[in-house]
């Protein structure tokens, strides 16, 4: 059993910190909303989203890359999600539930940032000719995204996946 972010992601360090028990898991949605007159925590969080819908749509197609990857992703965010889909032959299955929670907020800072939690269940987003994690199962890892405004665009510039069952 390997999920797919244990087949395509390199593990960075990230901080061991889970989620409550509070939180409600989702899927990626299909369309994000208009950005108008939006809290600026949640644009920030929209553009994760919309990064890692990106990601999946790709994984999905068995696509090197997606068109949506640099409306929502520059810098290191943008050139890991690539790194994660190039080269890949396989096509991957189901789609991963995503908790995803803003833990700081700093809009006074030039230019305004949001890092993003989120403890990603892995486990039926899954490389085709792997076997889904059994219900007993949980296969989680740990992203934290930092969001940056640009332009009046929000756009995730830098990804750290923690280890593998880390949150």
């Amino acid at each position: 059993m390997f999920a797919l972010m244990a087949v395509l992601g390199t593990a960075c360090s990230a901080s061991d910190e889970g989620t409550s028990s509070a939180e409600v898991p989702r899927t990626l949605p299909s369309a994000l909303p208009s950005p108008s007159q939006r809290p600026e925590e949640e644009r920030a969080v929209d553009a994760y989203l919309g990064m890692m819908r990106a990601l999946v749509d790709a994984s999905l197609d068995g696509a090197d890359d997606h068109p949506d990857l640099e409306r929502f992703a520059d810098g290191q965010a943008l050139q890991l999600t690539r790194d994660m889909l190039a080269g890949h032959d396989s096509v991957a299955t189901g789609e991963p539930v995503l908790t995803p929670q803003a833990t700081e907020v700093d809009l006074q800072q030039d230019p305004p940032r949001v890092v993003v939690e989120d403890c990603v269940d892995e486990s039926n987003w899954v490389m085709e000719g792997y076997e889904p994690a059994s219900a007993e199962e949980r296969n989680t890892r740990l992203f934290v995204a930092t969001v940056t405004e640009q332009e009046g665009e929000w756009k995730v510039g830098e990804l750290w996946l923690g280890d593998i069952e880390g949150c």
